[in-house]
């Protein structure tokens, strides 16, 4: 349908021309392109006084036909700024266009025409007026919107170095429109196929001398607007002509393309938010409105299984099975899919025969139709599910395994990549927390296991690691202790455990009011005797005789107590409410003890930390640290250590001082903390200078250094 200045003429709808004017606005991104365009039939004319001598006698007599109307309106030869014609001469326009444009194919195709660089268009095609009048369009140039106008800017100049310029130059973007019925959530992607050979290019200036130095510039900055149009002034050129651009419907495999850059994402697999998005696209490339996406990681068979968890738990029963192939789930639909190691299509799940708990409760949760597939790595070991669902019967068929098939290998890469790099994470956090390699002697371990590398490849899996060790360095040791931690803590024992006994005595002596049992009479005495040899010291024997008394006998008499007289069960309830409920005994000043110990022990530690990164950047050296009743630390510094500084007795001296103004700083900081403790403790600070070097090496056995060789071993003695 011919439309006029942007505006339809007879039936063309104005929301298509709104939309087509909003994509002249982001897909060329100006609202008057830098070029002047202007529509003109001249090149198009050319091509049909060319047809005049045909040897098809159709096609020729159609040429000749509309040559003659041509002929008899001149002005159609000219460029055509004033829309109006188009209406006025509408027969001819049409005849005109009949090339381009093949009425047994206007009801399918998707169809436009316009002036160069302008979606403007004269003319729709009715399935494309249709298309447009659906729902909401959007426009974009595959995943680069933002590059758009550069894009069009260097397409159009890039015809110019063709024409004048003698270059091969190819630039077409795909240019790509998104389509979302306003009543569905699917979208559909269409891709735009232009045929611009109806257009020529007018100089109106000089042509700007230009060498192929200046055009492999160009070309090498082809997203640069501003040397563009310095190099090809816009104004210099105009394009005349008319262009025809076909939609051409690419939902499958733009939505494919979607999929593979989103599960190149980090976390693609393990956010919900994400598997939300993967679930959309998918919907788009089945067609599918409500299609639902569930993933998991497994591993099977079970005795695959690694101790941890990795976090990408979205499938559909996520919720209400903390594992899916539970011995319970035995022959349900997962277990057949990971035993097969197969797809599994259920059309309707309602007509399973014989159900396991696994289809009562995806039915229940919704999913009439689904699909099953394993995630394998590649050594075809199942690591993960994929399942699509639907809330219809009959959505999923045989049919649907095509379009599994070039899903499926981009799950299986994302699931595998996200499940090492949880593994990683995990690995890191072992080597950190609990078998850390010091970061300044990781170089050393790196080395030698490229070593060992090497020398497998030469002589095979029996050649083994060489030793790590480093001679000629300085050690450093210190430690802050806990002054008089075994006897405060063998007094919060004591009082614990009076405490405890003191409790028993009370219910025991109401209890032998009311009940005539000589043994509780026993017990009495028994707990007497421990409170005694209590309060004369207490030794590890007493500590686990006592605890044992009190679990193992008077426990168990309580228990009786409370279950044949109902009427002392408050006071045997009231007695255990005082006790911890993990050791079953009293703990509130041995608890008390623990949590000073561990607040000064933290305390300690993380200025110990916060220093060492501080004389880690002073010369970097092997610093470690041990928490027992209170912290001590040993410090290796020297040039053996050092892959590429250099070290000297200024940097010994200098770090001998650090510790010095270290240790005066961890007691000040213990002085302000000690009124902070709930057991007030004070520490002691220790320094140990040893004048000598001497050698350290990595034991394997240990996996940690020690002093190496027997005249090194004083230095251990003596600390």
């Amino acid at each position: 349908m011919i439309t006029e200045n942007g505006h339809p003429i007879s039936s063309s709808p104005r929301e298509v021309q709104a939309y087509m004017k909003e994509a002249n606005e982001r897909l060329l991104g100006y609202v008057e392109f830098p070029f002047r365009t202007r529509l003109s039939f001249r090149p198009l004319i050319q091509f049909w006084k060319r047809k005049r001598k045909s040897a098809h006698a159709a096609e020729a007599l159609l040429a000749r036909e509309i040559i003659a109307k041509v002929e008899a309106h001149p002005e159609l030869l000219e460029p055509v700024d004033d829309y109006t014609l188009l209406e006025t001469h509408r027969g001819t326009v049409e005849l005109l266009l009949a090339g381009l444009l093949p009425q047994a194919l206007m009801d399918r195709k998707l169809t436009m025409i316009s002036k160069p660089f302008d979606l403007r268009g004269i003319y729709f095609s009715p399935s494309l007026q249709e298309l447009m009048q659906t729902g909401s369009v959007s426009f974009g140039v595959g995943k680069m919107d933002d590059l758009a106008k550069a894009i069009s800017l260097t397409r159009a100049s890039s015809m110019v170095l063709n024409r004048f310029y003698g270059q091969q130059v190819k630039i077409d973007p795909a240019f790509i429109f998104t389509v979302r019925p306003n009543d569905s959530a699917l979208e559909q992607y269409y891709k735009s196929d232009l045929n611009i050979q109806f257009v020529e290019i007018v100089k109106r200036r000089p042509l700007k001398e230009l060498s192929q130095k200046d055009i492999n510039r160009l070309l090498s900055n082809i997203y640069d607007q501003r040397l563009w149009r310095e190099m090809i002034p816009p104004e210099n050129f105009e394009f005349h002509g008319v262009v025809r651009s076909n939609l051409i419907d690419v939902t499958e495999e733009e939505s494919l393309s979607r999929l593979k850059y989103k599960l190149l994402e980090r976390d693609a697999v393990v956010n919900r938010e994400n598997i939300l998005v993967l679930q959309q696209i998918l919907r788009s490339y089945f067609q599918i409105q409500d299609l639902r996406l569930g993933l998991t990681a497994i591993d099977y068979p079970v005795e695959n299984s690694v101790a941890h968890k990795y976090k990408i738990r979205h499938d559909f029963l996520a919720d209400q099975h903390p594992n899916l192939l539970d011995p319970e789930n035995a022959g349900s639909s997962y277990e057949k899919v990971c035993r097969f190691n197969d797809t599994l299509i259920v059309e309707d799940l309602t007509q399973v025969s014989n159900p396991t708990p696994i289809e009562v409760d995806l039915v229940n949760s919704g999913i009439r139709s689904l699909i099953v597939s394993p995630l394998t790595d590649e050594r075809n070991r199942i690591i993960g599910l994929l399942e699509l669902g639907s809330p219809r019967a009959d959505t999923f068929n045989s049919l649907s395994l095509l379009k599994m098939k070039d899903i499926l290998p981009l799950f299986c890469i994302a699931i595998e990549r996200s499940r090492e790099e949880i593994e990683n994470q995990i690995q890191a956090i072992i080597r950190e927390a609990y078998t850390a390699i010091h970061p300044s002697v990781e170089w050393k371990f790196v080395e030698t296991s490229f070593n060992l590398l090497e020398r497998r490849e030469k002589e095979g899996p029996k050649a083994v690691a060489e030793s790590i060790s480093f001679d000629e360095v300085y050690p450093l040791y210190g430690q802050a202790d806990i002054v008089g931690s075994s006897t405060v803590r063998n007094q919060a024992i004591q009082a614990d455990f009076i405490d405890n006994l003191n409790r028993i005595k009370e219910v025991l002596s109401l209890a032998w009011e009311h009940l005539d049992l000589p043994i509780l009479h026993q017990y009495l005495r028994q707990a007497d005797k421990c409170m005694r040899d209590l309060g004369q010291g207490i030794s590890s024997d007493d500590e686990s005789r006592v605890m044992e008394f009190i679990r193992t006998e008077v426990h168990p008499v309580l228990d009786q107590i409370r279950y044949e007289k109902p009427e002392l069960a408050r006071a045997v309830d009231r007695y255990y409410e005082c006790l911890d409920p993990v050791l079953g005994i009293v703990h509130r000043e041995r608890k008390s003890y623990e949590d000073s110990v561990t607040k000064i022990n933290e305390v300690i530690a993380d200025l110990l930390d916060e220093e060492d990164r501080r004389a880690q950047r002073m010369l970097p050296h092997y610093f470690e640290k041990y928490k027992t009743d209170g912290v001590e630390y040993d410090l290796y510094i020297g040039q053996s250590l050092l892959k590429q500084e250099r070290f000297s007795k200024i940097h010994l001296r200098n770090i001998r001082l650090w510790q010095l103004l270290l240790m005066c700083r961890i007691t000040r900081r213990m002085a302000e903390l000690n009124p902070t403790l709930s057991t007030p403790l004070d520490t002691a600070q220790l320094v140990f200078v040893y004048g000598s070097p001497l050698s350290i090496q990595f034991r394997m056995d240990e996996k940690q250094f020690d002093v190496d060789g027997a005249y090194n071993v004083r230095y251990e003695i003596i600390k």
